[in-house]
């Protein structure tokens, strides 16, 4: 985040000139507290930067537990959410329904399917 892109009119041009100078090129979002400039941006940046997606859970039949995600890293698996419920279900998870962008509407997985940002996750266990 650069912050203080309302001093500037060239912002941009003179991020450029710093990473030429490091030698370095970044992903950046300018930002200005004082205007509120690209502050609407923050938050998805940081998502993206940082590789965090969230998962909602819910109960067969009922509908999904949307206010309180579990926050994981890109690349988790149906297990690693079993896991942080309770170590009982993660070792008797069977398979999960998974509801989202990258699969079928209740499409049946495994444990370790990687999950995406927003999926809905069902566990069966034994």
């Amino acid at each position: 985040m650069v912050n203080k892109a309302d001093l500037t009119e060239d912002a941009e041009e003179e991020l450029g000139v710093l990473q030429e100078l490091l030698g370095l090129e970044f992903p950046h979002e300018l930002v200005s507290a004082e205007t509120g400039e690209g502050c609407e941006q923050v938050s998805e940046f940081l998502f993206r930067g940082l590789e965090i997606i969230r998962v909602y859970t819910k109960a067969p039949g009922k509908p999904a537990n949307d206010d309180r995600p579990f926050t994981l890293r890109r690349g988790q698996t149906v297990i690693d959410v079993a896991q942080q419920l309770h170590k009982d279900i993660a070792s008797s998870l069977r398979y999960a329904r998974v509801w989202g962008t990258e699969v079928y509407a209740g499409q049946r997985v495994g444990p370790e399917h990687k999950l995406a940002d927003r999926d809905i996750l069902e566990l069966h266990m034994r």
